[in-house]
């Protein structure tokens, strides 16, 4: 792009050849140390000098045209890689060549071309695909003049193999159509994708042209297969994306044999927010493995004795917050939700009686389930629930209860919950502050360290930043 200021690419170029690094958007950091690609100012620009950076685009581009030095495209990022790529697998491309007609495709009465049954697939080494070596399938006649032709021996990669098959899934009884239009109809276009940033640029760019085309042609009623779309963020190690070559990789299966598969699902969740994604950790997993043994110690020791009662207002809360944070898909805030009801049932455990007890154990129990499927299930059993737990219904919450005078404080230090307390619902911030530094699991992660900072959320949480 050859603005060395403002890409990082092009910046570490000019630094490696010595080259002129023109600021031309503003920064407070400058442009010593590394390229700014964010908004700002224009300066070094003429009369686009003072802009807005982003506003500036547009009025550049316009100059440009109107002297003939330019003009405004929009590049698309299709590869040509997802339709060449040299593999065996895939569907072949419907094509043949012909010395004396030329490319020509294959007639529909004779589709779909079959990949050949093969002892193996392994690649050429001369970036043929290994289709090239068979020869009953490369060898064929022409459909137009009847000579010798040879067939196409690359094949579509599978974001092109993809890009229907929700349409195909309602109905794959049906062997003499793509799919059936009605069942199809009753079930797509998908109320809820979830993926990578990746499915954005490459799948679904796929998915969209192939269902728009099939709209086009009268097969479909609606154009979008995806009606929403949530993307969720990268799981990094050591602050880097994972990768081979750093060394940094996580094998799943290593975390399921200690942990076991819900620890990991869980901790995955937790990491950060559903879009953001985190870092991971062994410490991190190993808190959520606490967690889980604690559930299993509320299910299988409940209250040697009884209390006179507690107020259920924190379990209410806890169905509404965990309710309400998936159907938002924020499933770290979900179990830290949990968290807190569990440490709640801890406090509270003598002061139960027998009936509310098993209410707040099972719903506990419910409100996990989905983020921990096998245990869950094994709780259940072990409550003497019916099966299954994923069949039962879901927790509801009595508004009413929920008008409380005090409230659980969630204590957390670099926003870690390391504490909660129940405290009056009228706590001021500096009370609040004073009440959290002075219990002692808090006191004894801050000492030697320096609080700098203090953000407060009136009825629900404070963080201490600490250095």
């Amino acid at each position: 792009m050859a603005v060395p200021a403002h890409d990082q690419r092009d910046w570490e170029f000019a630094k490696k050849f010595d080259l002129p690094i023109v600021e031309v958007v503003s920064s407070e950091a400058g442009v010593e140390e590394e390229a700014y690609e964010g908004h700002g100012t224009m300066i070094h620009s003429a009369s686009f000098d003072g802009m807005d950076s982003e506003e500036a685009k547009g009025k550049i581009t316009a100059w440009l045209q109107e002297r003939g030095l330019g003009r405004a495209r929009t590049t698309y990022r299709l590869r040509d890689w997802l339709i060449s790529r040299q593999r065996y697998w895939g569907p072949p491309i419907p094509v043949v060549y012909c010395d004396r007609c030329g490319i020509v495709p294959v007639p529909e009465e004779d589709l779909p071309v079959e990949l050949p049954v093969v002892e193996h697939f392994r690649p050429l080494g001369t970036g043929e695909s290994p289709l090239a070596q068979i020869e009953d399938f490369v060898n064929t006649s022409c459909p137009k003049c009847g000579g010798p032709a040879r067939r196409e021996t690359d094949v579509s990669d599978t974001f092109v193999d993809s890009s229907w098959y929700f349409l195909r899934y309602p109905s794959t009884e049906w062997n003499d159509r793509p799919f059936e239009r009605e069942i199809t109809h009753q079930w797509v276009p998908v109320n809820m994708y979830m993926g990578g940033i990746e499915h954005v640029c490459r799948h679904h760019l796929y998915a969209r042209f192939v269902t728009m085309v099939l709209h086009d042609l009268g097969y479909l009623d609606f154009e979008e297969p995806f009606t929403k779309l949530r993307l969720h963020g990268l799981i990094l190690k050591d602050g880097a994306k994972m990768s081979k070559s750093r060394g940094n990789v996580v094998n799943p299966d290593e975390y399921i044999e200690t942990h076991g598969a819900d620890v990991l699902r869980m901790y995955l969740l937790f990491l950060g927010p559903f879009e953001e994604g985190g870092d991971f950790s062994d410490q991190g997993i190993r808190g959520i493995s606490r967690f889980l043994g604690r559930v299993w110690a509320h299910v299988l020791n409940p209250p040697k004795g009884f209390g006179s009662g507690t107020s259920l207002w924190p379990m209410h809360r806890a169905i509404k917050a965990v309710t309400e944070d998936i159907e938002s898909l924020k499933f770290n805030t979900a179990i830290a939700h949990l968290m807190e009801y569990s440490n709640w049932m801890s406090e509270q455990k003598t002061h139960f009686t027998a009936t509310q007890w098993d209410e707040a154990i099972r719903n506990l129990v419910l409100l996990l389930a989905p983020f921990a499927p096998f245990s869950g299930e094994e709780f259940w059993e072990r409550l003497g629930g019916p099966y299954s737990v994923h069949d039962q219904a879901w927790p509801e919450w009595d508004e009413s209860q929920l008008a409380s005078e005090t409230f659980i404080l969630v204590i957390q230090i670099n926003g870690k919950l390391r504490d909660t307390v129940e405290v009056p619902v009228e706590l001021s911030e500096e009370e609040a502050g004073q009440l959290a530094q002075s219990r002692e699991k808090i006191q004894k992660l801050t000492e030697g360290k320096r609080i700098v900072k203090i953000i407060y959320v009136p009825k629900r949480l404070i963080n201490f930043v600490v250095r």
